[in-house]
Formats: structure tokens, C-alpha cells, sequence
């Protein structure tokens, strides 16, 4: 399916502005193949519908173009001007060998970081989400009443991305598929295990109340695990920062009075 391009007007008319034109026109140079992989970055980042693979493709030759030419005509401007030595040459020569790489990667890292945010916010928010429906549909609501009531309540990625599950389902998809495609979008393993977990309870007849509120409870208590995993890694990330800004300030400290006792009594430490 086609990424629309530009982005919608109220009125449902899509608008394309002359630099997303331009990145459209300089995203057909890449081969398919590399403008197909911008997809998952597109939707984990949640932008979707706003930047199209064209243009995301557009932005990674612009980057090539503006970071990667101006760093390596500075790094060849140097090497000319200066006349630096043989070991800094090598160097100026790799960094001009690397700015092209960084900047055609520059957009998608950025997407990267943007998708890893997302992610973080959906694992946070699954639970207390998963609770709200199993409360709504023990009120007697449907599973997609229940959806429509939360999302309308529940800001954030994750009701974004149950907003177009309502959609898709409105528009004939399953819902299991509708639920899988949430967890291939945000790259949560959660909302697999819930998609599993409804569709089974779909076969066999499993009240789906039951299914939502022991999914709420596995969920709380995987984010508990998860929260104790990073407490038990805060030592071993304590421990260069320890190194390298605590050790030299309590040598500091505890050396200094005893350097400026034995210059005062005249010896030298040196000699």
C-alpha cells in the first residue's frame, strides 16, 4: 500500500509543500529496495501519513548531500591548507569517508530515537490501559465500544494506534490482524500476547472481561519485572561514572593536604 503523500487538510484533500516535492523528487533516486525499508521506521515513529517513504527517503539524500559533502570538503579543505602531518591525515581522511554515512543515516537514527520514545510510552501506559477496558466491558460495553470509550479518555501513542484498530476494523480487517498490526507498529510484545490471548478467548468462548483483566494483571506484573531488571543493572552503569568523576575528586581530597604539609615541611615529593 502506498504512503499518501504530503499531509490531509480538513477537508480531506492532501496538500504537498514545494521542499516535500522536492524530497519526493530526490527519494526516487534510492533503489525500492532502500525506500521499502524506511516503513517500519516510519510507523514505530508514529509519523505515518505525514512523511511519506519518498520523503523520508528525499531526506536521507538531502542529508547525504549537505552533511556528508560540507564534511568532507572541510576535511579536504584541511588537509590542504594546513599541511597536517601523516597520523592526523589519516584521520581527516576517515572522517571524510564517514560524514556521507552519517549523514544518509542521520534521518533514520533520528527516526530510531523517535520509535524508542514511542515504544517506552506504550509499554508505561498498556497496563492501565488493558485495566480501563476490561472495567468498561465488565460495565457491559463490546470490546470495540469499550475501545472507542477508552481512546476518547486515554491520550498518547498507544490510543493513537488503537484509534486506527477501530478503523481497520470498521473497514473489514480482523480484529486479531488489527491487534497484531499494533504490536508491529509500536515493536511491543505485550500487545502480541494480548492479540494471542483475545483470539483464543474468541475460539473457545472465553469471556473476554476475564481475558482483558488477567492480561492487566500480567502486564503490571511484567512492568514490575522490567523496573526490577534496571534497578539490578544501576550498579554496573554506576560504575565508570564512578570512575571517572568521583575517584579523581576524593583523590583529590584526601591527597592535596598531605602534598601541601610536605611542601611546607620542605621535601619534595618529586625528588
Amino acid at each position: 500500500m502506498q504512503e499518501a503523500q504530503g499531509r490531509s487538510t480538513p477537508g480531506g484533500q492532501v496538500t504537498t509543500t514545494g521542499f516535500q516535492q522536492l524530497l519526493s523528487v530526490l527519494g526516487r533516486l534510492l533503489p525500492q529496495p532502500l525506500r521499502l525499508a524506511g516503513r517500519p521506521l516510519i510507523h514505530r515513529a508514529g509519523v505515518a501519513g505525514k512523511v511519506s517513504l519518498e520523503e523520508l527517503a528525499g531526506m536521507r539524500v538531502l542529508s547525504l548531500l549537505t552533511l556528508g559533502g560540507g564534511g568532507t570538503f572541510l576535511s579536504l579543505w584541511v588537509l590542504r591548507a594546513n599541511a597536517v602531518e601523516p597520523p592526523a591525515t589519516y584521520v581527516f581522511i576517515l572522517a571524510a569517508l564517514f560524514f556521507p554515512v552519517i549523514g544518509f543515516e542521520a534521518p533514520a537514527i533520528y527516526l530510531r530515537s523517535v520509535a524508542s520514545s514511542r515504544r517506552r510510552q506504550v509499554l508505561r501506559s498498556l497496563p492501565d490501559f488493558v485495566d480501563l477496558l476490561a472495567t468498561s466491558v465488565e460495565a457491559g460495553l463490546a470490546l470495540d465500544a469499550a475501545v472507542d470509550r477508552v481512546v476518547r479518555r486515554f491520550p498518547g501513542p498507544l490510543a493513537d494506534e488503537f484509534r486506527r484498530y477501530l478503523w481497520e476494523v470498521q473497514i473489514g480487517r480482523s480484529r486479531n490482524e488489527a491487534l497484531l498490526g499494533i504490536a508491529e507498529r509500536t515493536d511491543v510484545e505485550d500487545v502480541r500476547l494480548i492479540a494471542a490471548a483475545l483470539g483464543q478467548a474468541e475460539l473457545m468462548g472465553i469471556p473476554v472481561a476475564d481475558v482483558l483483566r488477567t492480561q492487566a494483571e500480567d502486564l503490571r506484573l511484567r512492568r514490575l519485572q522490567r523496573v526490577r531488571e534496571q534497578a539490578m543493572r544501576a550498579p554496573v552503569r554506576m560504575v565508570l561514572p564512578l570512575a571517572l568523576c568521583f575517584c579523581p575528586v576524593l583523590f583529590i581530597l584526601l591527597f592535596t593536604p598531605l602534598l601541601i604539609r610536605l611542601l611546607e615541611a620542605g621535601i619534595n615529593p618529586g625528588g
